[in-house]
């Protein structure tokens, strides 16, 4: 039984293959369409609508988060484009919404290394990023590359509290009335 096996497949299978210019047809064939599908997608003028946000609560985190969310429209209306971020020299990931062309950046700092002020998203295709990782491997500085685009983040700075806590207020306060009070009662009694 196995032997009629092997046999039917290599009477039907292999017959089908003989001819080599059919099979280096179909070779060719399916690596086009490999080459099709891997190719990179070029976005050409972009256009950006970026939304930023920053937390500035600084009592109750130990994490300041920064999100940059934006809608990306290329010229040939070209979709699913993989994208990189670049914020102070860390590559950070650019995630891609599964229903429209929306993208997000967003990264943390500790609340003691964020600085206030504006904070530059670099962001790059699949190309400039390639152009990008090589320029860090030879030492070279991320200014030599030039990014698809840029989004400016403004972070307003974070808020630690009032500079005076309210519990030293209300002492404060106490000791004047105490203070008064008792001034008052002397001057009654002399």
């Amino acid at each position: 039984m196995r032997w009629r096996v092997r046999h039917h497949v290599i009477t039907r299978v292999l017959p089908l293959f003989s001819n080599m210019a059919a099979l280096r047809c179909v070779v060719a064939a399916i690596l086009l369409a490999f080459f099709e599908l891997s190719y990179g997608k070029v976005c050409e003028n972009p256009e950006v609508t970026p939304r930023v946000y920053t937390t500035t609560d600084g009592l109750v985190l130990a994490n300041i988060a920064f999100i940059a969310e934006f809608h990306l429209r290329c010229k040939e209306n070209v979709l699913n484009i993989p994208l990189y971020a670049d914020v102070r020299g860390k590559i950070v990931p650019v995630v891609k919404s599964t229903e429209s062309n929306d993208y997000q950046v967003s990264w943390t700092e500790e609340l003691n290394k964020a600085q206030s002020g504006d904070y530059l998203i670099r962001v790059y295709d699949e190309e400039g990023y390639g152009a990008l990782r090589k320029a860090q491997r030879s030492g070279e500085g991320a200014q030599g590359v030039t990014p698809l685009f840029t989004i400016n983040v403004h972070h307003p700075g974070t808020y630690r509290g009032p500079w005076v806590q309210s519990e030293f207020v209300a002492v404060l306060v106490a000791a004047l009335l105490w203070y008064f009070a008792y001034s008052a009662k002397a001057k009654l009694q002399s």
